[in-house]
C-alpha cells in the first residue's frame, strides 16, 4: 500500500523515520487545519473535499493516509466519499464519532454522515468506551445499530444502559486478559461472509490505545498495540486482504484553532493534559511505524492463510 500524509497540523512531518521509511506523499495542507480542527460547516466542508479532489490522484491502488491529530477524523468522511464500490468500513476508536442532528461537521459526527453513504454496507466500530451510552446514548443511529448495519465491540465492558439493552455487544477483552486473536475470531465468526464480501477500509484513531502507546489530543484508550495489531489482522484476514484504502488519526499537536466557536470547543471538549512534545512525537511516530508493520505483515499473508512471510518492498523499509 502507499503511504501519503495529509499534513494539516505539522504533528507528521516532524517524524523523519516515518517520511523515509515509508516513502510517503506529503499533501501540504496546514492553512487548512485551523479552518477544520475539530469542527466546521458543511459548506466548508464541501471546499476542502474539492480542494482535496484536485490534490490526489484517482485511488487506483490502496492507500494508508495520516491525518494528524484526531481533531481531524472528519477528514476521513472526504477519503471514503472518494471510493466508488461498496464497501465494508473497519473504526477502531475510543469514541462513537457518530452524534446524529447536529448542524455542521465534527470530528465526532463523522461516522453518522459515513453510515449513510450508498455504497457503504456495513460498519463495525471496535475498541470503543467513552460517550457510548451516558448522556450522550441519545445522539446515537439508533436505527442503523437496532438493524446490524453499525456491529460494535467495545474495548473493555458491555454497554448496557439505554438503547444498547437491546443491542448486542461483546467487548474486546474478557475480563482482566489481553485481546486474543483467537478471541477475535470467536468475536467476528458471525460476521465473516459480510467481510469477505466487499473490500474493506480502515479508519484508526490511536486514542482508542493506552497513553503510552500513543499520546493524542483527546483521552486515551484501553488497548495495547499488540491488541490493535490482532484487530486490524483478523478484520483483513476476514476480508481476504481486500483493503480498499485505511486512514490513521491520533497524533498530537498543539491546537491552533480559527474562529471563536472551534476555541469554545476545545474549552470545552478537550482534557487539560500535560504533554512533552517531542516525547509524543516519538511516541507516536513508534506507533505509526507499528501500524505500518502490522498492516504489512497482514497483507503479505495469502489469502485464508495463518502464515507470514516476508513484507511487501514498499513497506518493509518502514521497519
Amino acid at each position: 500500500m502507499r503511504v501519503r500524509i495529509l499534513d494539516l497540523d505539522g504533528s507528521l512531518t516532524q517524524q523523519s523515520r516515518l517520511l523515509v521509511g515509508s516513502s510517503a506523499e506529503v499533501v501540504p495542507l496546514q492553512d487548512w487545519g485551523p479552518r477544520l480542527r475539530m469542527a466546521c460547516s458543511f459548506g466548508r466542508f464541501r471546499r476542502f473535499e474539492r480542494l482535496l479532489g484536485r490534490c490526489l490522484p484517482p485511488e487506483r491502488e490502496p492507500t494508508i493516509t495520516f491525518c494528524g491529530s484526531g481533531d481531524f477524523h472528519h477528514v476521513s468522511l472526504a477519503l471514503v466519499r472518494r471510493l466508488r464500490e461498496p464497501f465494508n468500513l473497519l473504526v477502531l476508536d475510543k469514541h462513537p464519532d457518530w452524534m446524529r442532528a447536529i448542524p455542521f461537521l465534527h470530528c465526532g459526527t463523522w461516522l453518522r454522515h459515513a453510515a449513510c453513504l450508498p455504497l457503504l454496507r456495513r460498519v463495525y466500530h471496535v475498541g470503543g468506551d467513552l460517550d457510548f451510552d451516558n448522556a450522550w446514548r441519545w445522539l446515537a443511529p439508533s436505527d442503523e445499530l437496532r438493524r446490524g448495519k453499525i456491529t460494535v465491540i467495545p474495548a473493555v465492558r458491555h454497554l448496557t444502559r439505554g438503547l444498547w439493552r437491546h443491542v448486542r455487544n461483546v467487548p474486546l477483552r474478557d475480563g482482566e486478559g489481553s485481546v486474543t486473536p483467537e478471541r477475535i475470531a470467536r468475536l467476528l465468526r458471525p460476521f465473516v461472509p459480510a467481510l469477505a464480501r466487499w473490500p474493506l477500509y480502515v479508519s484508526l484513531d490511536k486514542d482508542a490505545m493506552t497513553s503510552d502507546e500513543a499520546v493524542v489530543n483527546w483521552d486515551s484508550g484501553h488497548l495495547r498495540m499488540a491488541e490493535v495489531s490482532a484487530v486490524l489482522g483478523a478484520f483483513i484476514g476476514a476480508a481476504r486482504g481486500n483493503v480498499i484504502g485505511m486512514d490513521v488519526v491520533g497524533d498530537w499537536s498543539p491546537v491552533r484553532l480559527g474562529g471563536t466557536f472551534r476555541r469554545l470547543l476545545h474549552w470545552t471538549e478537550h482534557p487539560a493534559l500535560a504533554v512533552d512534545p517531542a516525547e509524543a512525537c516519538r511516541t507516536n511516530e513508534r506507533a505509526n511505524l507499528a501500524l505500518l508493520r502490522s498492516v504489512a505483515a497482514v497483507l503479505a499473508r495469502p489469502a485464508g492463510r495463518a502464515t507470514r512471510p516476508s513484507r511487501p518492498a514498499d513497506l518493509r523499509r518502514a521497519g
